[in-house]
């Protein structure tokens, strides 16, 4: 993009604090865009600012809390009017993997909050901007919104919800030609993989005993599976978003990562052929002996 071409177009990118969604504001950054990104932390932002251009432009917002997403987009809204274009990309989300049996419903609720609420919520509060600017909603959602797996079924949960609401928005927005985009990653390598680690271990330390001697065996299964992760990099996904915005032909869902069509060729299985390739990989636990 040239000088002039540069002023023209803006994002804002939820969940730009780290992973896929640092990566995307990023590259967008670099590409040429009006970046808002949007992180929790002001120290968050900072980091931002010393890896970007000046352009870029930290945005705290909490996408849990309705004050902190209108406030982001009043800010935005004040000067989105130089820019020919807005796309929303929400990128903010956490994964928590766990048997269902043992979540508590703060946790369980807490992850649809940041997953599909948040992503609602928004939506809801920047649609005055993308109705102006027949703008775009990039979701990034999960290959796990169309492939469930055991001790990942909230996060799948979620994922699917996000499918599911991206589907109606896309057909209930076509009237302002505002385009609404799903993409589903695969395996890609970020830190998310981490914290997911941390976060068993700290959710597993408050299991009382019968949910030790039921699941026990499930919480190095979890931890080895997301060692054993050798995703694809980020920046596959940035690109897939950039492709996005500057299509005329807006894809409705697209598919990248590792492993991304190993997934999809499960749920085209009879599913009792899925369920029996999937419970071969279990740990030993309950009556798997």
């Amino acid at each position: 993009m040239n000088n002039k071409t540069k002023q023209m177009h803006s994002v804002l990118v939820t969940g730009s604090s780290s992973g896929i969604g640092k990566s995307i504001a990023l590259y967008l950054d670099k590409q040429g865009y009006k970046v808002y990104a949007g992180v929790r932390k002001f120290e968050d932002g900072e980091v931002l600012r010393k890896l970007s251009s000046p352009d870029l432009q930290p945005v705290i917002i909490d996408v849990t809390v309705l004050t902190s997403i209108n406030a982001a987009k009043r800010l935005v809204e004040s000067e989105i009017q130089p820019f020919s274009s807005f796309a929303l990309i929400n990128n903010a989300g956490v994964a928590l993997g766990s048997p269902i049996e043992t979540l508590q419903h703060s946790t369980l609720r807490f992850e649809m909050e940041v997953n599909y609420f948040g992503v609602i919520s928004t939506i809801q509060s920047f649609l005055p901007i993308l109705r102006e600017k027949k703008g775009k909603i990039i979701n990034i959602s999960s290959i796990s919104g169309k492939s469930s797996m055991p001790f990942n079924g909230t996060y799948c949960a979620s994922k699917f919800a996000l499918e599911a609401i991206t589907d109606a928005l896309r057909l209930e927005l076509k009237a302002w030609d505002i385009s609404v985009s799903n993409i589903l990653p695969g395996d890609i390598s970020t830190e998310i993989w981490e914290k997911a680690i941390t976060d068993i271990d700290k959710r597993a330390s408050e299991w009382n005993p019968e949910a030790i001697k039921l699941y026990g065996p499930t919480i190095e299964f979890m931890k080895d599976t997301i060692r054993n992760v050798k995703g694809s990099k980020p920046d596959l996904i940035s690109r897939a978003v950039d492709k996005i915005l500057k299509s005329c032909n807006t894809k409705s869902r697209v598919y990248v990562g590792k492993n991304v069509w190993f997934y999809y060729f499960l749920e085209i299985l009879p599913t009792a052929i899925r369920d029996k390739l999937i419970l071969s990989k279990l740990p030993k636990y309950g009556n798997y002996k």
